[in-house]
């Protein structure tokens, strides 16, 4: 029993040694044009210390088998080019990047379904995945951003050849000196395979929190009971801290049945709803040594015109739930 503490302990001092602090963060949507200091600065405000940029790769169906980026026409801050000019300005205002380039389908289809079919259609998929993600693995290496994300959300990707993503890896840490994470979602995560060759176990954390009880502080920390447990000893067994690499809720007045359901339609705007689950979400993890922090989606660019009174969307800007990332990410700098 000693020697586990002795090791958890030893473990728990390495992770603080090499982020510091918790990581607070958000996840930056990228712009159609430059990036302006001044958008920078809403970020500061909120004593955020973390930002993760997201580049986009495409697909035009989830049997489609070639991810396409950098294309003509895509928003710039969601290309290299956008993100040569954006990561200078957050290098200048001292927030600490993580780089975490994403897939998206086309109508939203979501992306742990993906299925190319056929074998061939496999094969070029995830040729073309490589291809896109070592790319940006290159960019994150001459910026030298602190972490690097491998995937999003790609449970059928693993699930079919484990094996690619350990090589993965290994193709990645060739030319990518900093720290990498996985995201994966709240159901799959128990699932990864790989997450003894990660620095830490990412999970975007849209756990449902179903219940009949108004909604309170109290209660929802009550009902994070059985994942704060699971992902405790998730954390405990490889000697890694978890990374929420998203997390957030709608303004809606029940965001926590199904906390991942942007597609949810005649829905009632609640900013005080939002605000709860999110202050929940923080008070039950905050003091776990195991959990790395996170990064809160989304938040947009134009600070001023984002969010606020009647936006039933993920962003807590301009809502109570902006006071609540405030409040917090200041108290435990």
């Amino acid at each position: 029993m000693q020697t586990k503490y002795f090791l958890l302990s030893a473990f728990l001092l390495s992770s603080l040694l090499v982020y510091g602090q918790k990581i607070h963060g958000l996840s930056f949507v990228g712009t159609r044009n430059d990036v302006q200091f001044n958008q920078v600065e809403s970020v500061l405000a909120v004593n955020a210390n973390w930002v993760t940029l997201m580049p986009f790769g495409y697909l035009f169906s989830l049997q489609d088998s070639l991810v396409k980026f950098n294309r003509a026409g895509q928003w710039k801050g969601e290309t290299a080019e956008g993100l040569n000019q954006t990561i200078p300005m957050f290098n200048q205002a001292g927030i600490k990047l993580m780089l975490k380039p994403q897939l998206w389908i086309r109508n939203g289809e979501f992306t742990g379904k993906i299925d190319p079919k056929s074998e061939e259609g496999w094969r070029s998929f995830k040729s073309s995945y490589k291809e896109f993600i070592l790319h940006f693995a290159a960019l994150a290496e001459h910026h030298q951003l602190t972490l690097f994300c491998i995937g999003t959300e790609l449970a059928s990707v693993v699930e079919n050849d484990p094996v690619y993503w350990k090589n993965l890896i290994v193709a990645i840490r060739q030319i990518y000196s900093g720290k990498i994470t996985y995201a994966e979602n709240w159901d799959s995560y128990s699932k990864v395979p790989f997450w003894d060759q990660l620095d830490l176990i990412g999970v975007n954390a849209y756990f449902p929190l179903k219940g009949k009880e108004t909604l309170s502080v109290s209660i929802l920390k009550k009902r994070w009971i059985p994942t704060v447990v699971a992902l405790e000893r998730l954390s405990d067994s490889l000697q890694k801290q978890v990374l929420f690499s998203e997390m957030g809720y709608r303004s809606i007045d029940d965001p926590v049945s199904r906390p991942w359901d942007y597609h949810q339609k005649n829905v009632r705007y609640n900013s005080k709803s939002q605000a709860i689950a999110l202050e929940a979400l923080l008070q039950t993890f905050a003091s776990k040594n195991w959990w790395a922090g996170g990064f809160v989606w989304k938040w947009f660019p134009q600070h001023s015109t984002s969010g606020g009174e009647g936006n039933t969307g993920f962003t807590p800007q301009n809502k109570m739930a902006e006071a609540v990332l405030q409040s917090y990410f200041t108290k435990n700098e």
